[in-house]
């Protein structure tokens, strides 16, 4: 299974949307998947603004890179998800029904894997 499908298996079982993509990826943060759901769980929900899956794949991107590389794939991570989704901030998403929170982990995890691969 890839960490697409795996994050949104998350994503229909007990996890936040936060959590799923933290879950999905941990290993690629360097922590557990326990240290990942427990890290996680502030951001869903737009607890924090932004949407959790955000919020998570950013998480992501600040503990496996330097934060010079780290903040230029935020950067880019930001332009490709408000391109698929329209907005990062979850009430945004959410008011104007722009993408189902399944759909926005799918597409946080989409965007992460293809800038991990790099």
């Amino acid at each position: 299974m890839s960490k697409v499908e795996t994050a949104i298996e998350y994503m229909r079982g007990p996890y936040s949307c936060s959590q799923s993509i933290m879950c999905a990826f941990c290993e690629d943060a360097g922590i557990s998947h326990d240290e990942a759901k427990e890290i996680a769980a502030p951001y869903s929900g737009g607890r924090k603004i932004k949407c959790g899956a955000v919020c998570a794949a950013e998480l992501i991107l600040a503990a496996k890179y330097d934060k010079n590389t780290a903040s230029k794939l935020k950067a880019e991570f930001h332009e490709k998800f408000l391109e698929k989704v329209g907005a990062i901030n979850c009430k945004e998403i959410k008011d104007h029904q722009l993408r189902t929170c399944i759909g926005c982990v799918e597409d946080a995890a989409t965007i992460l894997e293809e800038l991990l691969k790099r």
